[in-house]
């Protein structure tokens, strides 16, 4: 019964992360829709792109800055040392130790660039997207 629990929680907290997979499966969701439905939730694209065949490629970027306010932390730390017994036998002692390391703030950016394939007939036919700020929350 606590492996069946310990399973249920792992599954809970995978979940609720965000990854690039978990985006892969909200975008699909546009496949088969109307370019209506896809500008009324994305808004307009940054580039509209013309192919050959008559479909048209919508851009969108999106840009997040992030930051980690840094602070203290502490990292577990081990050490081994060599020593002579009284009877002259050598021996090692492990010692276990925390080390308290200082991470200062840090801010950066992340982007994500998403580009939908809109057919003749105004239906999204498929979608690409690059950058490490393309993630979302899977849906299976």
């Amino acid at each position: 019964m606590k492996r069946l629990a310990l399973i249920a929680a792992a599954a809970a907290v995978l979940a609720g992360c965000a990854t690039a997979e978990g985006y892969r499966q909200q975008v699909a969701q546009f496949v088969g829709a109307h370019s209506d439905t896809v500008m009324l939730e994305w808004g307009p694209p940054v580039r509209r792109d013309a192919l050959t065949d008559g479909s048209q490629v919508w851009v969108y970027v999106n840009e997040e800055r992030r930051y980690d306010p840094g602070g203290y932390r502490s990292i577990p730390r081990e050490r081994r040392v060599a020593y002579y017994d009284n009877k002259g036998n050598e021996r090692v002692r492990v010692e276990q130790y925390e080390d308290t390391v200082y991470e200062p703030p840090q801010e950066w950016w992340v982007e994500c660039e998403t580009r939908f394939v809109i057919a003749p007939d105004n239906r999204v036919a498929d979608f690409r997207f690059v950058g490490d700020g393309c993630v979302a929350e899977e849906l299976y």
